[in-house]
């Protein structure tokens, strides 16, 4: 069953299992669920798609209910009213804000402003691993991912842009089998009632068991898992 984390006559946010397509593609419709599907389903709604996630990060996604709310909710994704924060873990030590501005080019080789923003929440000198907080300014495929790699700062878990030999540690000592990277909030101007909206995405399972076994402070786990 698909988590529910908010829902009105406009919109509605699920928290995405890791794993899961958003919607369909290339044919998969047939082959195996997606987030798109499962949801309206669930709800019994015609659900309208605004954003995405990849398909192995987990967390809060937002569709529309009505083509009104949709248009105005995409019309602002990118404003500085809509806030989209992630919680990673990443090799190496970050013990310091920063900001990644490096233009990265989309799938017809046009370059592309990309700004990414993270805050260090903990390092963990044991592993040389540190959790942070991300927030992007701009959406481009796979940015977060992308941004890390480059300055060797690999997301743990990330098979495509990843470290292997970290990933192997991290499957070996923790059973963490995907990446860890989950959209943990939403902040945004409701289409209709023009207020902000708040919504939490709890961390997965999984990846709190992972903090856990780091020996990670009750406060910044409990901060997380709700």
């Amino acid at each position: 069953m698909i988590d529910v984390l908010y829902k009105d006559e406009e919109i509605i946010v699920a928290n995405k299992p890791s794993g899961m397509l958003v919607h369909p593609y290339n044919g998969r419709r047939n082959r195996e669920p997606t987030l798109l599907h499962e949801l309206r389903d669930q709800e019994e709604l015609y659900l309208y798609p605004l954003h995405r996630l990849d398909r192995p990060v987990s967390g809060a996604i937002v569709f529309g209910l009505t083509k009104k709310a949709t248009s105005v909710i995409k019309e602002n994704w990118n404003n500085d009213e809509t806030r989209k924060e992630y919680i990673t873990l990443v090799r190496g030590r970050i013990t310091e804000s920063g900001k990644f501005d490096d233009p990265m080019k989309n799938d017809r080789k046009k370059m592309q402003e990309a700004i990414t923003l993270y805050d260090p929440i903990k390092y963990y000198p044991e592993y040389d691993v540190s959790l942070l907080r991300v927030s992007l300014k701009t959406g481009r495929k796979h940015q977060i991912r992308r941004h890390f790699c480059r300055f060797y700062y690999n997301l743990i878990g990330d098979t495509m842009y990843g470290k292997g030999s970290i990933n192997i540690i991290f499957r070996e000592i923790f059973q963490l089998n995907r990446i860890f990277l989950h959209a943990h909030k939403l902040s945004f101007i409701h289409p209709t009632k023009n207020e902000l909206i708040e919504i939490k995405a709890p961390l997965s399972q999984e990846l709190i068991q992972t903090l856990e076994k780091m020996n990670t402070e009750p406060e910044i786990i409990q901060s997380l898992s709700h």
